[in-house]
């Protein structure tokens, strides 16, 4: 079964961060966040203020829905789970958003436009983020990255975003898949039984192995990483809400429903 919308939110790098058009919308007449000819916005070091500045009015014009870049959607009921301790899709060996460590996270390098990224500085095409509003996001990155949100806690647990996203149909194969959730996870619940990715095949559903756990500093994302790489042909990531052992929340809440993301590999063009 698809994931219902209740489920997932709303509808998960070749470019990590940003508008695709550079046109400077998001930005002011400083190049800092806010509108166009406005005094500069306050922007502070915590994770709703980033959003809200940089992801939301920048970024979301092309990283939003199943055909966001990398599957990296940076929408405000996405973003997060999808940056921290993520690999990076263009640079694996790199994390998207390293908590606690900004020199070593490829948000920064891409925003620097730094020597070692793959593609262009972000913003695509300019104009780039200004060092101050940078040093922004360094910061909250070097307190540890918190997300910060108590209306979580009160939510069912459930399954907010997934990479790729339901539908989506990748050129490449992705190296690693993230499945996320608006609550810390059961580390001892994560197995091949209740999360698993599966390929169609004219036989049915294959199993294929991948190595699970959570992303660093981010318990409530887990990764998955292929052991295989991912030949073209159609994928099913599944994940158990029901049923013996299912996914639960370190208060021992289940998902209830079993969830499911739908892609394809579908090679160059």
């Amino acid at each position: 079964m698809q994931i219902p919308t209740s489920t997932l939110g709303l509808a998960g790098a070749t470019a990590l961060l940003c508008a695709c058009a550079g046109n400077g919308d998001g930005l002011n007449s400083q190049g800092e966040p806010g509108t166009p000819g406005s005094t500069p916005t306050q922007l502070t070091a915590d994770f709703q203020s980033i959003q809200d500045n940089v992801f939301t009015p920048i970024c979301t014009r092309c990283h939003e829905g199943a055909s966001a870049p990398e599957g990296l959607q940076l929408d405000a009921a996405h973003s997060y789970a999808l940056l921290v301790g993520v690999p990076s899709s263009e640079v694996p060996t790199l994390t998207r958003v390293k908590p606690g460590d900004p020199d070593d996270s490829y948000i920064i390098l891409k925003l620097e436009g730094a020597s070692g990224i793959v593609g262009q500085q972000m913003p695509y095409g300019g104009p780039y983020l200004p060092s101050s509003t940078i040093d922004v996001i360094r910061s909250w990155i070097a307190s540890g990255a918190p997300q910060s949100s108590p209306a979580a806690a009160a939510a069912a647990f459930a399954v907010v975003a997934t990479s790729p996203a339901d539908a989506a149909v990748l050129p490449a194969a992705p190296r690693t898949l993230v499945v996320a959730f608006n609550r810390e996870v059961d580390q001892s619940l994560l197995n091949s039984g209740s999360v698993m990715l599966e390929r169609d095949t004219a036989e049915g559903p294959l199993t294929v192995p991948v190595a699970i756990g959570a992303a660093p500093g981010n318990p409530s994302t887990v990764l998955l990483s292929p052991l295989q790489t991912l030949g073209v042909g159609s994928y099913r990531l599944r994940v158990r809400g029901t049923g013996p052992a299912p996914i639960a929340d370190l208060s021992a809440q289940g998902l209830g429903i079993d969830t499911t993301a739908q892609f394809r590999v579908a090679g160059e063009p």
